[in-house]
């Protein structure tokens, strides 16, 4: 599989770091699965092995828990044995497999090779110039990024387009020129088994893309899925998504119930009991 990354004749404005495609990605996991260490990878990756760790401490710091499980291709994201050269913590609980979003979103999502309806997940790094589309440079969101770390700037880029004002050191210091369109809210209320109350709004985000000369998709906006809890917000993940799917969002009715299902791979307790959920409308920023 050939990456999409640039128009014909665009090349040269394109950094080398945002040109490590698919074929490169399938070829180190490869290697993974046949017992290379991360450090070995940094004949292809430089730095990698500093970059995880510091990945690991911004997931841990500023995002959720999520599942790497697909729920349209029915398997799992990455092998236990590539989240563990990688670094990327995964524990069961309720028998529900969950790992550090950041980490699992940004370098996991990189280096599966699961084919899913929507191709692989690598994609949104690898072929949707999302940092471009957002105003950024080109490479910005690549482990190969000319400034910052690529978790780093990812966090530090979404935060900002929730509304958030993070300090993220190991971050380069982004000027995006997007603004959010707008979210919706849920906000949920679940009891423990040991009787405990928790409390949670969580928020599917649209910032629209900017079109880029040359470059043809059908993605229009960025979807980003985060959670305030004890009034902190973290991510869960973010990605491309079309004018169809944005309009759903939009058009999200406000209720109330007595259920709620975790969206984008969000990690919830099982053994938490929704008490209650109310849904609130599309609220224009």
């Amino acid at each position: 599989m050939k990456p999409l990354l640039i128009a014909a004749g665009l090349a040269a404005a394109v950094p080398a770091s945002a040109q490590t495609g698919y074929e490169t990605y399938a070829k180190l996991y490869d290697r993974l699965q046949s017992g290379a260490t991360v450090a070995a990878l940094e004949d292809t990756l430089p730095g990698l092995a500093g970059n995880l760790k510091t990945a690991n401490e911004i997931s841990a710091k500023y995002w959720t828990d999520s599942t790497p499980f697909d729920e349209l291709a029915k398997e799992y994201i990455l092998p236990y044995k590539v989240l563990d050269a990688l670094g990327i913590r995964h524990e069961s609980t309720g028998g529900v497999v969950h790992v550090p979003a950041g980490l699992m979103h940004t370098y996991g999502y990189l280096f599966s090779q699961l084919k899913t309806p929507y191709g692989l997940k690598g994609k949104r790094w690898i072929e949707s110039r999302i940092d471009e589309r957002l105003g950024l440079p080109a490479g910005m969101f690549s482990p190969l990024a000319p400034q910052g770390e690529f978790a780093s700037n990812v966090t530090a880029a979404f935060l900002k387009l929730v509304g958030e004002r993070p300090s993220v050191p190991s971050a380069a210091k982004l000027k995006l020129k997007a603004k959010a369109a707008g979210s919706v809210e849920q906000r949920i209320t679940w009891t423990t088994p040991d009787g405990k109350t928790e409390k949670m709004s969580v928020f599917t985000h649209l910032v629209p893309l900017k079109s880029l000369p040359g470059y043809e998709t059908t993605d229009s906006y960025l979807l980003i899925y985060s959670v305030v809890a004890d009034g902190r917000r973290r991510l869960v993940t973010g990605f491309p998504v079309d004018n169809k799917f944005a309009d759903m969002i939009m058009k999200t009715p406000a209720g109330k119930g007595a259920s709620f299902k975790p969206r984008f791979n969000l990690y919830i307790d099982p053994a938490w009991t929704v008490v209650s959920q109310e849904t609130r409308a599309f609220k224009p920023r």
